[in-house]
């Protein structure tokens, strides 16, 4: 075999350029934001999940509760996935609320200026390809766990 210079200089060029490029590699990562907005909100009868009324007691006629309004805002947690979902145990990716955004019955406009209906979590990682997001509706003047 016969090596001419110019093809050893430019073998030697590639190769310096090369090991250059190498140091110079970044690891490539994952980066963004898990985004929720609530639109609207439905309770009828103004109930917490355990059947009692947010804010004083049941009407004996009707079976409405009484007094205001619930004062609802919304918990998200966003876990790996689970197959048997538990709010128990800490959101690995991420959690976040809302302030309180309306009563028992309320709709809101989808707009880049209503920011307080928006949770958004974000992320540096390799997004999951599965994972589970719980969503809690809560009363502000009942702020128990679960319900």
């Amino acid at each position: 075999m016969i090596l001419r210079l110019d093809s050893v200089v430019g073998v030697a060029a590639f190769c310096l350029y090369a090991l250059l490029m190498w140091f110079y590699a970044k690891v490539a990562e994952g980066t963004g934001q898990f985004e929720l907005e609530i639109l609207s909100m439905n309770n009828l009868n103004g109930e917490l999940l355990t059947g009692l009324c947010c804010d004083g007691s049941r009407n004996a006629g009707d079976g409405t509760c009484r007094m205001d309004e619930c004062a609802t805002y919304f918990k998200v947690c966003l876990k790996e996935y689970q197959s048997r979902v538990s709010a128990a145990g800490p959101c690995s990716f991420g959690s976040g609320s809302t302030p309180v955004l309306g009563g028992n019955v309320f709709s809101l406009k989808s707009s880049a200026r209503n920011q307080s209906s928006r949770i958004v979590l974000p992320f540096s990682f390799a997004w999951p390809r599965s994972y589970t997001l719980i969503v809690e509706a809560l009363d502000a003047n009942n702020d128990t766990s679960g319900e």
